[in-house]
This record gives structure tokens, C-alpha cells and sequence, in this order.
């Protein structure tokens, strides 16, 4: 009871403060990418499937990338990568709001390097500052995850509306601004005692053999762990691409968005996804400590499971609600609902896998390998997106659209069901005894 009892109870300082930092980056990062199927379509007049292509290469490349800046940072230091990322992310967002074609896929580019940089460098500051506080990991990381998600509501909101009422360039504008102004909380940050016992710079070296130490068989072991869940992934990421891609084009084309006169902007219905994450975060974090303290908490890989399973469910909801719709149809005028329905078991299915696979990886990993594992879990997410926005493409050519969203029902339940019966084996590979 003596140990129990002398656990920490209170979360850092610190994670408020990156929070923050990540809250802006994700206000630009993601009011350009979950916005650009609709800025694409409607002022460039882009055909749908080039639009849903050019969002999965983009989506898959920007995470793809930060596997290295997970190794640049592992060999460098975790600070400046924060800062050069997000200086990269606000001219990216600033060349976009230039409106013309060619620039804009400059810009891309631009916001795609800022990520890579920028990602695993703060997560891995973030798991630095837990690393004293292992028994509030899960629930840390997820208040977080959730907080940052306050950004991608907000533009979905506010650029959603600029852009909805055609001022994309204002848009944009006010993204790159937003991004600059997440510099600040950073500073803070850096001042403050848990981030300050972070090096400021490593042994600059290519050599992934860091301090010439081999690895032991259990840090082998926890990194198997990490490539298992972080492959397992790709499928609910591939999913939950469609998010931004399919599942926008079927709110701007099937869905009634209309209260009286008033029309609801499409991103306003995706937006309800992130809302959802910011309330979900505080019960699941107060469920996690509370099963904890009981032994009740289950594994990682079992809310990995969970969370494929309520993917599933939501596309089950998507598949129901094309069934209202004529074959072949153009559009049509189903109830705003299914979406709002949908988005709320893709909300609790992000919040079972993200912040918890992150937290898992910042916590297995073995210190100098950190910042590229966490790269790593960001490879398999942007093979899922660019996979995503491939078959999002498909959906302007398959008659049925409840078939289309059956896929997706599929690629997440049955292997969902699968890896409950590999939770055990799994669990023992963590060696949590030695941590």
C-alpha cells in the first residue's frame, strides 16, 4: 500500500503547456488537410476522385515522413525540430492562401515536411515528461490527445465557415497566423524544470547504434509489440482517412444540411469528430485511473481491439444510411444524424487506439530509439492515408454506396476480433515487470 500510495497523482505542468503547442500546429495542419477535398472541389473545380487521390498523398506522405524526423531527432535533440517544424507548417499555410494551383501544391509539400519534423519531436518531449509518472501515461496522453483535437474543431468551425462562404485565402491566412502563435506556449514550455533535464543537443551521429550498446532481448521483445500494434494500425487509419475524404463528399452530396434557410457547411459536420474527442477525454481518463488502481485497465492491444471494433460500427451506420439512397443517385438528403452518429464511434474509436498507441510507444521504447519508433507508429498512419484517399476514390464508381462503406466494416471488425485472441502473448512481450 506504501508504494501504491506514493505514486504521483498529479499530471505535469508541462503537458498543458505542449498541449497547447500541438493544439495550434493541429489548427493549421488540419484546417488545410481536412478542408482540402472541399477547397479542391469547390473553387479549383476539381473532380472528386482526383481530389480524394491528391488528399491521400498528402495525408500519407506528411506521415510517412516523420520516421525521419524521428531520426534526425533521436541524433540531434528534440527541441529546435519543434520550432523548424512549425515555422515550415505556417508557410506552407501562408503560400496556400495564395489560391493559385501551383503553390498550393508547394504548400503541401511545405506543411508535410513541417509535420514530419514537428511530430515526433513533441511527442517524445511529451513522453519525458511522464517519465517519472508511468501510472498517469495512458491517462495523460489521452487529456492530451483530446486538448489538442481543440484545435482541429476550431478549424473545421472557423476556416470551415471562410471557406464555406468562399474566402478560402482568408482561410488559410488565418491558419499560418494561428501556427505562429503556437511558438509562444513552446517557449514556456522550454523554461519550465521537467523539459529542462531534456539535453539540449545528443551526439550528432548516423548511426543507428547509438551508444554502442546492443539491444537487450526485452527491449527487442517491447519493440515487436510496437511494430505489431503500430501494423495492426494501418487498418483503422485507413478508415478513419475516409473521415475527411469520402465521408465529406457524402455530407456535401447526400446528406440534408439545411436548418430553415441556413445551410450547414459540410466541415461543420466533421467537426463534430473532434468535439467529440474533447469530451470524451476527461471520463476516459478518470476510467482508465480508476480500473488501474483496481487491475481492471485493459491492455494496450485490447483497446486496440475495441477500437477497430467501434470503427466498424461506424462505418455500419454509413452502410445503413446509404441504403436510403437511390442507386446511382447524385445526391440526396438523408438525415445529418447518420454522420453525427458515425463520427461519434470514430471519435471513441480514435481515442481507444491514438493516445493510447502513443503512449505505448513513448513508454516500451528504448530511450535512444524513442523519437523513431513514435516515427515509425507515423509511417504506418500515412501508409493508411494515402492508402485511404485510393479508395475513398472508389466511391464515385461503385453503384451501391452501402457496399463501399461495408469495406471498411470489414477491414476493422474481423481483425479486431482477431487480436483479442492474441492480447495475452502480447502482453507478456512488454516485460512490464522490468520497466
Amino acid at each position: 500500500m506504501a508504494k501504491t500510495s506514493s505514486l504521483p497523482t498529479r499530471h505535469p505542468p508541462e503537458m498543458i503547456l505542449l498541449a497547447f503547442v500541438e493544439m495550434c500546429q493541429r489548427f493549421a495542419f488540419w484546417g488545410i488537410g481536412n478542408l482540402l477535398v472541399l477547397y479542391l472541389v469547390q473553387n479549383h473545380g476539381m473532380a472528386d476522385a482526383k481530389a480524394d487521390n491528391i488528399f491521400g498523398i498528402f495525408t500519407g506522405v506528411a506521415f510517412v515522413l516523420p520516421i525521419f524526423g524521428g531520426y534526425l531527432a533521436d541524433r540531434w535533440n528534440y527541441r529546435q525540430p519543434v520550432i523548424i517544424g512549425c515555422l515550415f507548417t505556417a508557410i506552407g499555410c501562408f503560400l496556400i492562401a495564395s489560391n493559385i494551383l501551383s503553390l498550393v501544391y508547394c504548400a503541401l509539400v511545405l506543411v508535410a515536411i513541417g509535420g514530419c519534423i514537428f511530430t515526433p519531436s513533441i511527442y517524445s518531449l511529451l513522453g519525458s515528461v511522464y517519465q517519472d509518472r508511468h501510472n498517469l501515461r495512458e491517462a495523460g496522453f489521452s487529456i492530451y490527445y483530446a486538448s489538442v483535437n481543440i484545435g482541429t474543431f476550431a478549424a473545421m468551425v472557423i476556416l470551415g465557415a471562410f471557406g464555406n462562404a468562399e474566402h478560402w485565402s482568408i482561410a488559410f491566412t488565418i491558419a499560418g497566423v494561428v501556427q505562429i502563435f503556437g511558438l509562444w506556449p513552446l517557449y514556456k514550455a522550454f523554461k519550465m524544470p521537467n523539459l529542462k533535464k531534456v539535453p539540449n543537443t545528443h551526439k550528432f551521429t548516423l548511426s543507428f547504434n547509438v551508444n554502442n550498446q546492443a539491444l537487450t532481448k526485452r527491449e527487442k521483445n517491447r519493440i515487436t509489440v510496437i511494430c505489431v500494434l503500430s501494423l495492426i494500425s494501418i487498418l483503422f487509419w485507413l478508415s478513419y482517412n475516409q473521415g475527411g475524404s469520402s465521408m465529406t463528399l457524402y455530407a456535401l452530396k447526400y446528406t440534408d444540411r439545411h436548418i430553415g434557410s441556413f445551410e450547414i457547411p459540410p466541415s461543420w459536420l466533421l467537426s463534430f469528430e473532434s468535439l467529440y474527442l474533447v469530451i470524451l477525454a476527461a471520463p476516459l481518463a478518470s476510467l482508465y485511473i480508476f480500473l488501474s488502481r483496481r487491475k481492471l485497465d485493459p491492455s494496450p492491444p485490447m483497446k486496440t481491439a475495441f477500437s477497430l471494433i467501434a470503427m466498424g460500427l461506424c462505418f455500419a451506420i454509413m452502410m445503413f444510411a446509404s441504403r436510403l439512397i437511390p442507386d446511382g443517385a447524385k445526391t440526396a438528403a438523408t438525415s445529418p444524424f447518420y454522420l453525427i452518429s458515425a463520427y461519434f464511434l470514430m471519435a471513441v474509436a480514435e481515442m481507444l487506439l491514438a493516445p493510447i498507441g502513443l503512449a505505448l510507444v513513448t513508454h516500451l521504447s528504448p530511450p535512444k530509439f524513442t523519437a523513431c519508433l513514435v516515427g515509425l507508429w507515423y509511417v504506418c498512419i500515412g501508409i493508411a492515408f494515402y492508402s485511404g484517399g485510393v479508395v475513398a476514390g472508389l466511391m464515385s464508381s461503385i453503384k451501391n454506396l452501402d457496399l463501399f462503406f461495408l469495406i471498411f466494416v470489414v477491414l476493422t471488425i474481423v481483425p479486431g476480433i482477431v487480436l483479442m485472441f492474441f492480447n495475452k502473448k502480447l502482453n507478456q512481450l512488454r516485460h512490464l515487470e522490468s520497466l
